[in-house]
């Protein structure tokens, strides 16, 4: 017995570990009381070199919304910050901002994160400034409402691109020194859209789909180690999200309780330090992510569509516009080409 960790009650004091929290991973080790040095081994050389980078949570769409909650929230726990977004004014501005109010270091990087690119961008940015990443939140995401054979094809390919592929990439950046230090988490910004097949916003959801499953999946892999994944799931937030993508009359927006983007980031930071591995806040929210499981497809999916059929100022339904037809597309081709061709000889 001892050489598994010490007497059982010496282990079952070592397995309340407030990193792990009373999440589901931390009442199955209870239950069977294994002791945790079996994970505890020298993962990289580097663990025994002097740590010269500083620890940062990195959050990504950190200028609005969630994200702009969540730079409050882990400044408020003491962290160093790297703040992304697009646009570097709102970014300094933010940056400002936060730094004055908790005095703790804010550091900011503007980028894509739907290129590679952009990902490139912010590691660099993380060396320069002297820092690795402690936590990573992936929040930076895009909505689009309506029908989706409608929907900008490259809009499309930008919601995939920087709600799953920005979100994979960074994670296999940092997540490998997390576990090396055995120490850091990431926490996955979803939405709990991402339960059920949503019309009307069918790719947004899917995106989120993808990350809860993802996430989940994640958070086995390393568990046992001192490193969390989490994801948080919100309802509807009181933000300009829904209105930049066309759904501010939709009836979700109108009839369901929406949650301010302060005290979700509340919630999902504290839980995130525990290692809750999924984050779903507020009573209606839990009954929703509980039962639709339960519920046929054939009534759960027009029951979704109705609430979230794209309708205008008035209330009236939008109905899909006539597509021409393959040959007028096929004739209409070429002039558009010629169109697009023009403005770039001009240059």
């Amino acid at each position: 017995m001892e050489q598994h960790g010490g007497s059982p009650a010496k282990r079952r004091t070592r397995l309340h570990d407030p990193a792990l929290g009373d999440c589901l991973p931390a009442r199955l080790t209870r239950a069977y009381e294994a002791p945790r040095e079996w994970h505890q081994m020298n993962m990289n050389a580097r663990d025994n070199i002097p740590e010269l980078l500083a620890p940062a949570a990195v959050i990504t769409g950190a200028t609005q919304g969630i994200g702009r909650a969540l730079a409050d929230e882990f400044a408020k726990g003491g962290h160093t910050l790297l703040l992304v977004a697009r646009t570097e004014a709102a970014l300094a501005k933010t940056a400002s901002e936060v730094s004055a109010k908790y005095n703790v270091p804010v550091h900011y990087a503007a980028c894509d994160l739907s290129t590679r690119e952009g990902c490139d961008h912010l590691e660099q940015a993380l060396s320069s400034n002297g820092l690795y990443c402690e936590s990573l939140v992936n929040n930076a995401a895009i909505m689009i409402a309506g029908f989706f054979q409608e929907q900008d094809p490259e809009t499309l390919r930008k919601l995939v691109d920087l709600n799953i592929r920005a979100a994979v990439d960074l994670t296999r950046r940092f997540l490998p020194d997390m576990l090396a230090r055995d120490k850091g988490g990431v926490l996955n910004v979803a939405s709990l859209e991402g339960f059920m097949p949503v019309p009307y916003q069918a790719t947004y959801a899917g995106s989120k789909a993808f990350l809860i499953s993802w996430s989940r999946a994640l958070a086995w892999e390393v568990f046992g180690t001192g490193v969390r994944v989490c994801v948080v799931t919100p309802g509807t937030i009181e933000t300009k999200m829904h209105a930049k993508a066309g759904a501010e009359y939709s009836r979700y927006v109108l009839y369901t309780p929406a949650m301010t983007p302060e005290a979700m980031a509340e919630a999902a930071y504290r839980r995130f330090m525990k290692g809750n591995w999924v984050i779903t806040e507020g009573w209606v929210n839990r009954i929703i992510a509980s039962g639709v499981r339960f519920i046929p497809g054939i009534m759960l999916i027009p029951a979704v569509g109705w609430f979230f059929r794209v309708r205008d100022a008035e209330g009236n339904l939008q109905w899909p516009k006539p597509l021409p037809s393959p040959e007028q597309a096929a004739k209409s081709a070429p002039a558009t080409r010629e169109a697009d061709e023009k403005p770039r000889k001009a240059s």
